[in-house]
């Protein structure tokens, strides 16, 4: 009875933690067969021993190599002195079912390479090592051959008498395991069992009572890894599909508690103790414009989203309230008003309300006669086309005066030179030279021959500066009267005007004067001071 029981108990114990889904992935629950080897006293580790054995195995891993493993193992053991020469005279025979319950630890050398660092599985082949404790149930039958063994009849009494079903066992071996995937696992694995006792096989005193059993069991091992399956709050769904693990909820809002059961779970529900829409975040819409009734500005009127929920007529993005123009299609900024032309003011205010213009021209837009990017009322030439930074008047040579006021509109120049370039160096050398180049004869207003070269140089400066004009300004020494030296001072001067006429120089762009003695830039009492007194000077300006 037995050995029909404990299998039968230790089977249903697994199926109860199985169909109970044990919570953890750790957990392996599989089936072992092989073949059971008895060394005691009727036989040695023999081949003519082998019993075919098999049983169930739990296994819980406390860490990558380190696994708890509870056995249940049903076999026989048997032994037959006819076996071994040594033995046959004395006879002696045995069968015994055996049922085993046992603890042990097993040590897998490569578990931490099964599971990869970031939590993956990686298949490998470990071996492995286990040692425990346990207790087997054995009913020897024993044929002692009392017939022919009259010597051993007290001691075969004596083992009669001793008898024992239940023995304390030492199992103790190694395997190896192989990964088929993630859940499944074979594996093979040889160990003794170690007694603590000579009653196994029933006979002791009758054979080797200074040795205790032992069996042997050689066998391949397939397991299941049972998924880990979490439910922390007890809610009936799995805690990798609980989007609330650590509190109580429905299955229809996904784990999660919903307190005003609309079907949105609290977390989710921005008015968790309101019945609401799933639409609306699980709150009421009294209206049903698809707005809740807490963010709606009118919760009783049917509104539009873009106007909090208020009503909008023309759909201009203003509620009615604040439309002032409530049945036309308008702008935001204008209070809801059209504004055809978009230049920001309403229609009924435009003057032009079909072209874009300003307020200050009531609505219409700016003229610009001359096209150049300046409006007239800007414009300090409207009629001709310029350019911005000249007020819009043009300027042809770009040296920053209008052509209006520029004297020489074709050449950059300078204000200074009302828009003229300015005298060179070299000219300014040439007229500076002619002041004292030019001699006349003494007292008398006739230039001398030799002067003509140096008044042609000037009649060539003139040339080059046909803009610029030229002052002759004629100057004496102190020697005469005041009036004599400024008729001589006049004359001198006219005799160069005149000089540079004949050489084609037109009179409007020239004037002289006479100054006499009134302007020195010497002393006239010495005679190099009134030499520099004598002179005439040209002075080329705009």
């Amino acid at each position: 009875m037995i050995k029909y029981y404990l299998p039968l108990t230790m089977f249903l114990l697994l199926a109860v933690i199985s169909t109970a889904q044990i919570r953890h992935n750790k957990w392996e629950l599989g089936l072992q067969a092989g073949v059971t080897q008895s060394q005691n006293d009727l036989n040695d580790f023999g081949i003519y021993e082998n019993n075919i054995g098999g049983g169930l195995l739990l296994r819980y891993h406390l860490d990558n190599n380190i696994a708890l493993r509870a056995n249940i193992l049903y076999s026989e053991i048997s032994g037959n002195d006819n076996n071994y020469t040594a033995r046959a005279a004395r006879g002696f025979r045995f069968s015994a079912p055996i049922t085993e319950g046992s603890i042990v630890a097993e040590m897998d050398l490569l578990g931490k390479r099964r599971w990869k660092s970031n939590g993956s599985f990686r298949r490998i082949v470990s071996p492995y090592i286990y040692g425990g404790g346990g207790y087997v149930m054995s009913k020897p039958t024993v044929f002692y051959n009392e017939a022919g063994n009259e010597a051993l009849r007290e001691r075969i009494n004596k083992d009669k008498a001793s008898y024992k079903e239940g023995h304390l066992i030492m199992p103790l071996g190694l395997g190896v395991k192989i990964d088929i995937n993630e859940n499944w696992v074979l594996g093979l694995e040889t160990g003794i069992r170690v007694l603590f006792d000579d009653y196994i096989d029933g006979v002791s005193f009758a054979g080797n009572s200074r040795k205790n059993d032992s069996y042997t069991f050689t066998n391949i091992t397939a397991t299941y890894r049972i998924p880990y399956i979490s439910d922390r709050d007890q809610d009936g769904i799995s805690d990798a599909n609980d989007a609330c693990p650590d509190i109580k909820g429905k299955k229809e809002t996904g784990g999660c508690p919903d307190t005003d059961g609309d079907g949105v779970a609290d977390n989710l529900d921005n008015c968790p103790e309101e019945k609401g829409l799933n639409a609306n975040g699980g709150c009421p819409d009294t209206d049903g414009d698809g707005i809740a009734d807490k963010s709606d500005q009118c919760p009783e009127v049917k509104g539009a989203l873009v106007t909090g929920g208020c009503p909008d007529k023309d759909k201009d993005g203003v509620t009615d309230s604040k439309d002032a123009c409530p049945d036309t299609y308008g702008s935001i900024k204008l209070g809801g008003c059209p504004d055809s032309d978009g230049d920001g003011i309403k229609d009924a205010d435009d003057k032009c309300p079909n072209e874009s213009g300003t307020a200050a021209n009531a609505g219409c837009p700016k003229k610009d006669r001359d096209a150049d990017g300046v409006l007239d009322d800007d414009d300090k030439c409207p009629d001709v086309a310029g350019i911005a930074n000249m007020g819009g008047c043009p300027d042809l040579d770009a040296d920053g005066i209008t052509d209006a006021l520029d004297k020489c509109p074709k050449q950059a120049g300078t204000a200074t030179n009302g828009g003229c370039p300015g005298v060179s160096d070299t000219d300014k050398k040439i007229l500076d030279a002619a002041i004292y180049g030019v001699q006349f004869e003494p007292a008398k207003s006739i230039i001398k021959t030799s002067s003509y070269g140096i008044l042609d140089q000037v009649v060539e400066v003139l040339g080059r500066y046909p803009n610029f004009n030229l002052s002759i300004n004629g100057h004496t020494d102190s020697d005469g009267t005041t009036d004599s030296n400024q008729k001589l001072s006049d004359a001198r001067a006219k005799a160069c005007f005149d000089y540079f006429v004949s050489k084609g120089i037109a009179q409007n762009r020239m004037k002289y004067a006479g100054f006499g003695e009134s302007k020195p830039v010497s002393d006239n009492t010495t005679k190099a001071g009134k030499s520099k007194n004598r002179r005439v000077e040209f002075e080329l300006g705009i």
